[in-house]
């Protein structure tokens, strides 16, 4: 990653809470994202990371892989941020436009980036996305070890 990501300590939850001991973490490219509605790139509570959706953008006429694996480096560096890493990766959750489109592309670029044993992984019909040039949302899970 050329810009660093930043850890945010979150001041107003309750301090007994999950996300009152839990630390956002924002990648440079959503800064504006999150300071506009408040959603960080990732939440890590305790030895779970939670990363927040990334959409695969495909315009008109572009490779769809090229579009998965930009997404999947972006999950990447938001997962380094986080103190994970592919390995750590235990389920995703992917929102398509047009899964027939998709799934098997996906699926190859997804393979580029996790080995066996492969995470837990769902596919759902999406009606819209964020971006209009979106064709997939991708969510992550992983784990790490604590400390």
């Amino acid at each position: 990653m050329t810009e660093q990501s930043t850890s945010v300590a979150l001041e107003s939850a309750a301090p007994h809470s999950a996300r009152g001991r839990g630390r956002e973490v924002v990648h440079p490219s959503l800064a504006a994202a999150h300071l506009a509605f408040h959603v960080p790139s990732a939440f890590v509570a305790g030895s779970t990371v939670y990363l927040t959706g990334v959409i695969a953008v495909c315009r008109q006429g572009d490779d769809r892989a090229e579009g998965f694996r930009n997404a999947f480096r972006q999950i990447g560096e938001v997962l380094e941020a986080s103190g994970a890493g592919w390995d750590d990766v235990v389920k995703l959750t992917s929102f398509h436009l047009d899964i027939g489109a998709d799934i098997r592309v996906m699926a190859a670029v997804k393979d580029e980036f996790c080995r066996k044993p492969y995470p837990a992984w769902s596919v759902i019909g999406a009606g819209s996305l964020a971006n209009p040039d979106g064709v997939c949302e991708i969510e992550v899970v992983a784990c790490v070890s604590p400390g």
